[in-house]
C-alpha cells in the first residue's frame, strides 16, 4: 500500500509539472504562431480540429454511448465555447500582438478572481473576507501593469484585450457548472471546442483574416508553433488535467494559475528578449500574491468554491480552452 501511494504521488507530481510546463509554454507558442497566422484565424483553426479530435478519442474509447445530443446541448456547446474560445483564446491569441507574452501570462492569473465574481452573482457562492482582499490585489496589480507609459495605446490595447480573455474564460466557466451539457466532459469538451471555433471562424474572417494568411510566406517556426499548440496543448494537457482532476486535490491543482505566469515570463524574456521591468515584475507579483489569497481562502471554506467550479469535470473544457493558453 505504502509503495502504491508513492507510486501514485510520483505520478500526480509529473502530471502536474507537465501541466505547469505545457500551459506556460502556450504563451511562447501563440507568440511564435501569429507572426505568420492570423491570430484570430489561428484559435477558430486550432479548436475546430481540436473538438472533433477529442469528440473522436472519446468514441474510440467506447464513452458515446447515446445518440447525437440534443438541440439545447449544442446551444449550451455554442454560448460555452464563446466565453472559453472565442474570448478565452481568440482575444489572448490577438492581444498578444500588441503586448508580451509574459505580460499576457500575468493578466490571464486574474481568471480565479473573475471566477469569484462570477460564481458569487451567478452560483451565490459567498465570497470571504480573504476573497475580497485577493481581488482587491489581483485588481490593484492589474491597474499597475495598465498604468498608461511612453510606449503609446499599444499596451493598454493588448492589456484589455487579454483581460477579455480572462472574463470570458470565467464567464464561460461558471456558466458551464449548470449548462445542459452531456454527462461525458470530453464530448461536452468537444463539442464547446468546435462550436467556440466556428463563432472564432467567423469573427475571424468578419475581420478579414484571411486575406492576411499567405502560406508561401508563413516562417516554419509558426507551422510548429501551431502543431504544438493543437496536439499538446489543447489535446495532451486536456487529457492530464482530467486525469489529476480525478486524482489530485482541486486546491493543489488550481497552482497552475499562479505558477504559468512564471514558466511564461522566464520563457519569453529567454527565447523573445521581452524585458522584464520592475512595474512588471511589481505588477505580477501583486496580481499573483491575489491569486493565492483568493485559492486559499477558497480551498478553506466548506461551500463550493470558484476554484472548485473552475476545476470541476462538469466544466471541463474551460481548461481545454486555456491550454490557452
Amino acid at each position: 500500500m505504502a509503495g502504491q501511494r508513492t507510486s501514485s504521488r510520483l505520478t500526480v507530481a509529473a502530471a502536474l509539472g507537465s501541466l505547469y510546463i505545457v500551459w506556460g509554454t502556450t504563451y511562447l507558442a501563440i507568440r511564435v504562431a501569429i507572426q505568420s497566422i492570423p491570430p484570430l484565424l489561428l484559435a477558430a483553426t486550432v479548436f475546430t480540429i481540436a473538438g472533433p479530435a477529442l469528440v473522436a478519442i472519446v468514441i474510440v474509447r467506447g464513452g458515446w454511448t447515446t445518440g447525437l445530443p440534443p438541440a439545447r446541448h449544442w446551444l449550451s456547446a455554442v454560448l460555452v465555447g464563446i466565453g472559453l474560445v472565442t474570448f478565452g483564446n481568440g482575444s489572448l491569441m490577438w492581444g498578444e500582438q500588441f503586448v508580451p507574452s509574459g505580460i499576457a501570462a500575468i493578466v490571464v492569473a486574474t481568471v480565479p478572481a473573475w471566477l469569484a465574481l462570477f460564481a458569487r452573482v451567478y452560483l451565490r457562492e459567498r465570497l470571504r473576507r480573504l476573497t475580497v482582499a485577493g481581488l482587491g490585489l489581483g485588481f490593484g496589480g492589474l491597474v499597475i501593469l495598465a498604468a498608461p507609459t511612453g510606449t503609446g495605446v499599444g499596451d493598454l490595447r493588448g492589456v484589455t484585450a487579454v483581460l477579455l480573455t480572462a472574463i470570458g474564460w470565467a464567464a464561460g466557466s461558471v456558466y458551464s457548472k449548470r449548462a445542459p451539457l452531456p454527462a461525458d466532459p470530453f464530448l461536452a469538451a468537444g463539442m464547446q471546442m468546435f462550436c467556440g471555433g466556428l463563432v472564432t471562424l467567423f469573427v475571424a474572417i468578419s475581420a478579414g483574416e484571411l486575406g492576411r494568411l499567405d502560406f508561401a510566406r508563413a516562417a516554419p517556426q509558426s507551422a510548429i508553433a501551431f502543431a504544438y499548440l493543437l496536439v499538446v496543448g489543447a489535446i495532451f494537457a486536456f487529457g492530464v488535467f482530467q486525469w489529476l482532476v480525478r486524482n489530485a486535490q482541486l486546491s493543489v491543482v488550481g497552482t497552475y494559475a499562479y505558477v504559468n505566469p512564471i514558466v511564461a515570463v522566464v520563457l519569453g524574456a529567454l527565447f523573445l528578449g521581452e524585458r522584464l521591468t520592475v512595474r512588471t515584475l511589481g505588477a505580477g507579483a501583486v496580481i499573483l500574491v491575489g491569486v493565492a489569497v483568493i485559492v486559499a481562502a477558497q480551498a478553506v471554506t466548506s461551500e463550493p468554491s470558484a476554484v472548485e467550479t473552475e476545476l470541476s469535470p462538469s466544466a471541463a473544457v474551460q481548461d481545454a480552452a486555456k491550454a490557452k493558453s
